[in-house]
């Protein structure tokens, strides 16, 4: 007799079904599912996805999917809203007194910490009034997340509604500000501008998120100014761009494409053999081809990278490469690696229902993509300066304001467009970084891309 099964039970019963038709990888899973075995519907995805082994490493392969709360993500990507936060990131590392400490990455200008001045570059001195903030590492340059310093910036940062934070600027002046997590607009493109290097006008845009129509005017006006002051050389800074929408994505590949790029192959897409068929059956068209809606044209692209920079970040380089096989730079750091995407489907609800939904968003690895040489497959990410991503690397300075011509890669880019070579470094940075551990607590930062559009109705 089959026994009656919870509602988390028939959710996890919803998740193998939809793996079984959508997950790219649905020929190793197995052929029937107990879901009474698991707790939690993350519990049987955590070990559906861990099912497709990397022959490489001996490591499971998928560690991208996963089951969000409804319309969470999808609301944050389409509407370019965000909730329930301060609006600023942080990362971890040692400051002039050889302390570890963290210092804020980015801020976003309509949110708590915008509003309250927050910005790139400071550093966190105090979290509600106490000094405690300085987390202990290992002997190998990890975090010990059971350390005060670490628990009290997490308390503050990710489980508290409202906290109060002490920080000091680079010139050794500290303020305390009292914030409110809350709703407010995302602005993608943290900065840009027009930068001057000997007689040429060099793009410069900091693109942080790919959201949907909200990105893709920001990111219109920008190209729009750049092509107003004749720019040729671009810097394009995704160093904490974690991805998003695919079809924001294709739109700023077409922005960037060379002209005779239009109409051809940008990417296609790889999906499951039963998805592969019943697409084919509907003659749905799997390739992507670029269409330009402008005429801007740079004449090289130099792309800002980190450990943060995945999916449809990776996307845009990837689609762009075939087209710029010799004025294509990567630099800094080697990319997250994930040349695979989802889409949002729901379990427990309809998106059509009235009536209040109960359930989740599954994100599933539904499929790869390949551009027009058919490469793709950078699970281990794209490493700048090696031949297949010629650039160098070169660290993040994050103690550094936006468009400052001391940050180590943007300083590479524009030496190298000022007719000189990359110059390689094995230096550490001034401030030394940490490794953060463990990721999921203080990298926030989604990794994915999304496409919205085509999906098993």
């Amino acid at each position: 007799m089959t026994p009656d099964l919870t509602q988390e039970q028939k959710w996890t019963s919803e998740v193998f079904s939809a793996m079984q038709a959508v997950y790219l990888w649905n020929d190793v899973l197995p052929v029937t599912l107990d879901a009474t075995k698991y707790p939690t519907a993350e519990k049987a995805l955590e070990y559906l996805s861990g099912l497709k082994i990397n022959s490489e490493t001996g490591q499971a392969i998928d560690h991208y999917s996963f089951l969000d709360k409804i319309g969470n993500l999808s609301g944050e990507i389409t509407q370019g809203t965000a909730s329930g936060d301060y609006g600023f990131m942080v990362t971890a590392a040692y400051n002039s007194s050889n302390q570890v400490s963290f210092f804020v990455t980015y801020v976003y200008k309509n949110s708590p910490a915008g509003v309250a001045g927050v910005a790139r570059t400071y550093e966190i001195v105090s979290v509600n009034g106490s000094y405690a903030v300085h987390p202990e590492v290992t002997s190998d340059g990890y975090l010990v997340s059971t350390s005060v310093g670490y628990i009290n910036l997490v308390n503050a940062l990710f489980n508290s509604s409202s906290a109060s934070f002490g920080f000091k600027k680079p010139d050794g002046t500290t303020f305390t500000t009292s914030l409110n997590v809350g709703s407010y607009t995302i602005n993608s493109v943290l900065y840009d501008a027009v930068l001057e290097v000997g007689t040429k006008n060099v793009g410069y845009v900091v693109f942080n998120q790919f959201l949907g129509e909200s990105s893709q005017t920001e990111l219109t006006n920008t190209i729009e100014n750049f092509q107003a002051n004749d720019v040729k050389d671009l810097i394009v800074d995704l160093r904490y761009n974690g991805g998003g929408s695919v079809e924001t994505c294709e739109k700023l590949s077409s922005m960037l494409a060379p002209s005779d790029a239009n109409g051809k192959m940008m990417y296609t897409y790889k999906m499951n053999m039963d998805l592969t068929q019943f697409f084919v059956s509907q003659n749905e068209n799997l390739t992507v081809n670029f269409a330009k809606s402008n005429t801007f044209q740079p004449t090289a692209i130099y792309f800002i990278v980190s450990g943060g920079t995945a999916s449809a970040s990776e996307l845009l380089i990837n689609n762009l490469r075939p087209y710029y096989t010799s004025n294509l730079f990567l630099i800094g750091q080697t990319t997250y690696g994930k040349p695979c995407g989802f889409w949002s489907t729901p379990i427990g609800y309809t998106e059509k229902q009235t009536t209040t939904k109960e359930g989740y968003d599954l994100y599933a690895v539904s499929f790869e993509t390949v551009n027009a040489n058919m490469e793709g497959g950078y699970y281990a990410g794209m490493t700048p300066g090696i031949t297949k991503y010629p650039g160098v690397l070169a660290y993040d300075s994050f103690w550094l304001p936006w468009g400052d011509m001391n940050d180590a890669c943007l300083a590479q880019a524009v030496n190298h467009i000022s007719g000189r070579s990359f110059i390689a470094s094995s230096k550490q940075p001034r401030v030394k970084s940490v490794n953060v551990t463990p990721v999921s607590t203080l990298d926030r930062r989604f990794k994915g891309m999304i496409d919205f559009r085509k999906h098993l109705k």
